[in-house]
């Protein structure tokens, strides 16, 4: 028996082709959503700032160090060996209060002998003066010459002379022994003691430092470039690191005409009037110093700049489709809270503060808190 072959149904021309329509749909509309999830994560999300115009006035902050106004080493002014010494460091003491004291013993001898030579100076002027008083009975009755007087009345000038001068190395001697005790010649504040009973000191070495009670003031060293901007007088802000962050008022005491050799800055002092009770003597403190400046220029976070070949470079935001456009900008140096801009972007421009270095020249950017806002609309 012959086999019958099944022969399937061909497709017909149409259905072909709407098949191919529906596959071609589905690939366009498959299309079109990647294009849009592509464009959707092509969107890089950055912080952006507006640059503020710049500020006649610039604020110069530098760190510092309370100090007494008045600092003195206080020394003997004789020599001799340390016998006692009555403070230590951080004594408060008055005025007059003995400090140290060295011994006299050869001093006191001194003394003893000028009174010895004060005593036999005045003898010999008596007797000068009993032979003057003679000679003055005997000249008229021409018993004695005219030379004999005039050299008996020499002899009592020089002997009131040399009388004289040993009543005035007496008073040495007695000093001597006085300066053998070391007494403040103010109140204050010991900060240093530099030697010790037993040790020998020369006269005017340092026996120990004393910060004298009264204005305080704290140092600071300005750079060369701002030295210029500051004068004696100006009012200042100063804030203590250890304090509650308290603004105490100071003014610019002090500023030192010639630069140190090492660190080429300028020691000025800024003097604070009525200090707390927290203020110590060492303690760090920050002094702000508001100053005109003629240069002024826009600031920018030190985070918004990159660098491309060599080149300082920042990116602006265009407010309207939110490119970014790529800026090469002029650096004019350090400010408080970033750089200073020099040229290439101008106040109001809206710049990215924070992630430049995934940036490139017309990429669109999504600012923080757009997403959120599309969707609640």
């Amino acid at each position: 028996m012959p086999m019958q072959r099944s022969i399937a149904p061909q497709p017909t021309s149409g259905r072909i082709a709407g098949v191919v329509l529906v596959l071609g749909f589905a690939a366009g509309l498959a299309g079109c959503k990647g294009e849009a999830a592509v464009s959707q994560e092509s969107l890089r999300p950055v912080k952006v700032a507006k640059i503020a115009a710049a500020s006649p006035k610039r604020t110069l902050t530098y760190s510092g160090v309370v100090r007494p106004r008045v600092e003195s080493a206080l020394g003997f002014r004789v020599s001799g060996k340390i016998i006692a010494r009555s403070v230590n460091v951080g004594d408060r003491i008055e005025m007059e209060q003995t400090i140290a004291r060295v011994d006299d013993t050869d001093l006191k001898l001194a003394e003893n002998a000028a009174r010895a030579g004060v005593a036999s100076a005045r003898s010999r002027r008596d007797v000068a003066s009993d032979n003057l008083q003679r000679a003055k009975v005997l000249l008229p009755k021409a018993i004695i010459s005219q030379a004999a007087y005039d050299t008996r009345r020499n002899e009592l000038d020089a002997a009131s002379a040399a009388l004289d001068a040993a009543e005035a190395q007496l008073r040495q001697a007695v000093n001597a022994v006085g300066y053998t005790t070391l007494r403040a010649d103010k109140a204050g504040i010991v900060t240093a003691v530099v030697a010790e009973p037993g040790q020998v000191v020369n006269a005017g070495q340092a026996v120990a430092t004393v910060a004298e009670s009264g204005e305080t003031e704290v140092a600071i060293a300005v750079p060369e470039q701002d030295a210029a901007r500051i004068a004696v007088g100006q009012n200042s802000k100063v804030t203590l690191w250890a304090g509650s962050g308290v603004n105490l008022d100071g003014r610019v005491r002090e500023i030192a005409g010639q630069a140190d050799p090492v660190s080429r800055t300028y020691s000025v002092r800024i003097a604070i009037d009525t200090p707390p009770q927290a203020m110590r003597l060492g303690m760090t403190a920050l002094v702000a110093l508001t100053i005109e400046d003629e240069t002024a220029q826009m600031v920018v976070p030190l985070m918004a700049i990159t660098e491309e070949g060599g080149t300082p470079i920042a990116f602006v935001v265009d407010t309207a489709s939110k490119p970014v456009r790529k800026t090469a900008v002029t650096i004019a140096g350090i400010a408080e809270g970033g750089v200073r801009i020099a040229s290439g972007l101008q106040p109001g421009d809206l710049i990215v503060t924070a992630g430049v270095q995934f940036l490139q020249d017309g990429m669109r950017i999504r600012i923080p808190g757009e997403r959120a806002q599309t969707g609640a609309q």
